[in-house]
């Protein structure tokens, strides 16, 4: 009786096609994570900028959500809450009422970069483009008539 068990030879050839596969498979999981903290950075952006709507229409006052760029975080005015985007996410511009600050000028602007919201639920009309670090874009815009924030690429 003879002993069963794997030559050398297909021990290698295996090990080699998990290689293979695992060189293939990485880059898909890495864009996908990347992706979902894209989208996860703009959709707490859409809720920040939904709050301060809320918060604007009932107080019956303006409300501004701010851009700290220098220390990459945002939040609403008067409010001791901020919010840090997630890791490999940046804004990497930001338009205000037609005025555009991009990433080079952010942090070299006099004042923060802020968008208001009225009581009577408009806003001023923005646009903040967020980028990640594999080239991935997404814009969150405020519609000036309904203050209501939409992501899109």
């Amino acid at each position: 009786m003879r002993a069963r068990g794997f030559t050398l030879l297909e021990l290698i050839l295996v090990l080699l096609l998990a290689g293979i596969l695992a060189t293939l498979v990485a880059p898909s999981v890495s864009g996908t994570l990347e992706s979902s903290r894209l989208r996860a950075g703009a959709a707490q952006m859409r809720a920040t900028f939904s709050l301060a709507r809320t918060l604007s229409a009932s107080g019956g006052r303006e409300r501004s959500v701010i851009f700290d760029v220098d220390r990459e975080e945002y939040g609403i005015a008067g409010e001791s809450r901020r919010h840090d985007l997630p890791d490999g996410v940046w804004i990497r511009s930001i338009r205000v009422g037609g005025v555009l600050v991009d990433g080079d000028r952010l942090s070299r602007e006099p004042g923060l970069p802020r968008v208001r919201f009225f009581p009577d639920g408009s806003a001023e009309e923005a646009e903040v483009v967020l980028a990640s670090t594999g080239g991935g874009r997404l814009t969150v815009a405020v519609d000036p008539l309904t203050g209501l924030a939409e992501a899109a690429r």
